[in-house]
């Protein structure tokens, strides 16, 4: 299955709604700053137009986690959905963090703290009544991974109290990679797949960052880093929406019942 086909047939036309406004600023923001040809200038214009799809995303989190249909009103803003709500505090500690990194070098610390609290809100919302995540077969390989990335990136670090931060951080990404395929072994629906891929993407620009901060130039480093951010951030907001148009168990049934109706045939 390609990309439009799982988006057409994994979102209703009301959710593929609430996602216009994260694809337009996505958009906008690309035509505006160019990521590809470099790092935005260091303005409040371009923390503007940075964080506005991820507001996009809480638009889309606050209006999908609404029992009635309608605008969202005051009463809306905080989610009785407590994934929802934590992914929502997430996004917002995201936002701060994406403020910061426009200034790349004055503020990086700020930005890596920033993002860090945003990971231990995704962390909380991710966790599970059955403890599924502690019996993952996929636990030792993010623990492997983890260790992997930062004997790889630590040697371009200059700074004890830095690598310390770093250490931590990665940690707490690999733990929501590690939380997140764990959901999507026990529930096996698409809005667990789109919070795995997103979690996984999210390790992957955050790599992209630490390589082309402390080891090599990236090339189009910028450009790569904000599309599988972006990615990231959507596929984990949209692991919230609870009732996605089909979930893998679903169709795995119809698979099996077309098979059988095949057979018959014959």
């Amino acid at each position: 299955m390609d990309i439009q086909e799982f988006f057409m047939t994994t979102f209703s036309k009301e959710q593929k709604i609430r996602l216009v406004p994260f694809f337009s600023t996505w958009l906008l923001y690309y035509i505006l700053y160019m990521p590809i040809w470099g790092n935005p200038s260091e303005t409040l214009g371009a923390v503007f137009f940075k964080i506005l799809p991820i507001a996009s995303l809480a638009f889309y989190i606050i209006s999908s986690a609404k029992k009635t249909p309608g605008f969202p009103t005051k009463d809306d803003l905080i989610p009785d959905d407590s994934r929802a709500r934590y992914f929502l505090f997430a996004l917002a500690a995201s936002a701060l963090g994406d403020a910061c990194l426009v200034w790349r070098e004055t503020l990086f610390i700020p930005g890596l703290l920033a993002f860090a609290i945003g990971h231990v809100f995704y962390f909380i919302g991710l966790e599970d009544d059955a403890n599924t995540s502690k019996t993952s077969r996929t636990r030792n390989i993010f623990i492997l991974a983890a260790l992997d990335v930062f004997l790889f990136i630590q040697p371009g670090m200059n700074s004890y109290v830095l690598t310390v931060l770093v250490a931590m951080y990665i940690a707490l990404i690999f733990s929501v990679g590690w939380r997140a395929t764990a959901r999507y072994e026990a529930e096996g629906t698409r809005a667990a797949f789109c919070g795995c891929l997103g979690a996984v993407l999210f390790i992957a620009s955050d790599f992209l960052i630490a390589t082309d901060k402390w080891n090599f130039k990236v090339p189009f480093g910028p450009s790569m880093i904000m599309s599988t951010y972006y990615g990231a951030q959507l596929g984990l907001a949209v692991s919230t929406t609870r009732d996605l148009k089909y979930d893998v168990a679903t169709e795995k049934a119809s698979q099996k019942e077309n098979t059988s109706g095949e057979i018959k045939e014959d």
